[in-house]
């Protein structure tokens, strides 16, 4: 229990420390009033034990939410909605209507600063983070600038994780990831309006949150990159919680002759391990795999430092949760992780832009997800949600001809955002094939050329078509 200092720091290293996180155990249970002990045999291990002194607490009540209908906490609450994407302002509507709310929505930051100034009062407002006109980080501090709404709470409403949109760096009072669930919306709703009767218990590592039937609704091939066993343990039993299994990888170099051998879905990369650490082997697999043809990898550091997610995305990492691992995290990142066709090459043969013939071996992802439409049409009803699903439509047929037109301008911009405008649309309404490849296409504009953009943007048009079919049997 003394402090210990590591000889090797380095990323690569080959021996972690064991000295740091005891004497942080020890001094927390002795300022709780216990103390910790430890009995140790040579190559058959430690066991350790504490006690804590503590007054005994009941288990909390579990209740089931009723979300449908007037929500007396939210009733009368004056909301300002702006997002360029219309399915979007029209799904967030729906639910703060049906909450008894009054909700005012725009396309344009421009439009709803003009409101502000013109004197409109709201309790809250509801910001996309990414607009064309301006940002929502940039229109929150237009709204702050104003001097009668320095106190206006502000949710960013974004596709990105919480790292990377800046939401508690840039003062937001909550974030909402995309697509919409009514459970987040209604807590971040009531936590976020003052003097409000309902108390919103913090949400904690609870079995509750392990949905056992994950695996079944998004069934997803997995390799864990991670060279601690106390680590992998942890992960493998969580990831078996949700119905997955998962492969196992010391280190990176381990990990890409996994990927060599198999497709995967997604890669839980840690970011030290010896022999080669996850920057590189990121980097190594971004370099031999296109975006489509490679799983999506997410970062598992203890660094949760500013800049850390940068560089992780640097490296061409997808995603970045910290350790120890939140099941929260855990979950969404594995939500957001698409299940990939695999495609059958010969031995030697490279993938290229424009090469995505091949065998499907793998089993698809649904065209939609039945779950997904079942949520819908719960909140919304089912006359609603077959109006949403025109206008979804409406909306997808207009982005591919934006998508087209761009190829044949060469402008970049104007493509990936129809692409990212498409792929949140997709995702709310359980379209995950067309969500992927909406992604994969913004992912290549992101990267500022669209060369062999255009049989990618063809795919994406049968794809659209597929989840036409199908929504037209799923909302009938």
């Amino acid at each position: 229990f003394q402090s210990f200092s590591q000889v090797d720091a380095s990323t690569t290293r080959r021996y972690g420390g064991t000295g740091l996180g005891l004497v942080i155990s020890q001094r927390l249970t002795e300022l709780m009033g216990g103390r910790i002990t430890v009995t140790s045999e040579v190559a058959a291990g430690s066991e350790f034990r504490f006690t804590i002194r503590g007054v005994a607490a009941d288990a909390p009540r579990t209740t089931h939410r009723d979300l449908s209908g007037v929500q007396p906490s939210l009733s009368g609450k004056r909301v300002l909605v702006v997002d360029d994407n219309a399915t979007n302002r029209r799904i967030l509507g729906a639910h703060l209507d049906a909450w008894g709310m009054q909700s005012q929505a725009t396309g344009s930051p421009t439009e709803a600063l003009g409101w502000i100034h013109a004197g409109e009062r709201y309790d809250l407002g509801i910001l996309d983070m990414h607009m064309p006109e301006m940002d929502g980080v940039t229109l929150a501090h237009a709204i702050r600038e104003h001097a009668g709404d320095k106190t206006l709470p502000l949710i960013l409403f974004t596709s990105l994780g919480r790292r990377e949109a800046r939401a508690e760096s840039e003062g937001f009072a909550a974030y909402l990831n995309k697509p919409i669930k009514p459970s987040q919306l209604f807590d971040a709703l009531v936590s976020v309006l003052p003097d409000q009767p309902v108390l919103v218990p913090q949400r904690g590592v609870t079995k509750s949150e392990l949905d056992p039937d994950m695996a079944s609704r998004h069934p997803l091939r997995i390799l864990l990159a991670e060279d601690n066993v106390v680590n992998q343990k942890l992960a493998l039993r969580l990831l078996q919680q949700m119905g997955y299994r998962a492969d196992l990888a010391a280190n990176g170099l381990e990990a890409i002759e996994a990927i060599e051998r198999q497709p995967y879905d997604v890669v839980l990369m840690d970011v030290q391990m010896p022999e080669l650490d996850g920057f590189e082997a990121s980097r190594a697999i971004t370099r031999r795999w296109l975006v489509g043809d490679r799983p999506r990898i997410v970062a598992m550091t203890a660094n949760a430092m500013q800049g850390d997610r940068e560089l992780c995305l640097a490296a061409g990492m997808d995603d970045y949760v910290s350790k120890p691992i939140r099941v929260e995290e855990l979950i969404a990142a594995l939500a957001q992780s698409p299940r990939r066709v695999a495609v059958v090459r010969q031995p030697g043969e490279h993938s290229k832009p424009d090469d995505r013939a091949g065998t499907i071996v793998a089993e698809e992802a649904p065209i939609v997800d039945p779950a997904a439409l079942e949520r819908l049409r719960a909140t919304m009803g089912a006359e609603f949600l077959r109006e949403m699903t025109a206008t979804f439509l409406d909306d997808t047929r207009e982005l591919i001809g934006t998508m087209r037109r761009a190829l044949g301008e060469r402008d970049v911009d104007s493509c990936r955002r129809a692409a990212h405008s498409l792929k949140s649309n997709a995702a709310s309404f359980g379209a995950m094939t067309l969500a992927t490849l909406a992604g994969e296409l913004e992912t290549r504009a992101k990267s500022g050329t669209l060369d062999g953009a255009g049989p990618h943007v063809e795919r994406l048009a049968a794809e659209s078509a597929r989840v036409e079919r199908a929504l037209g049997e799923g909302v009938a």
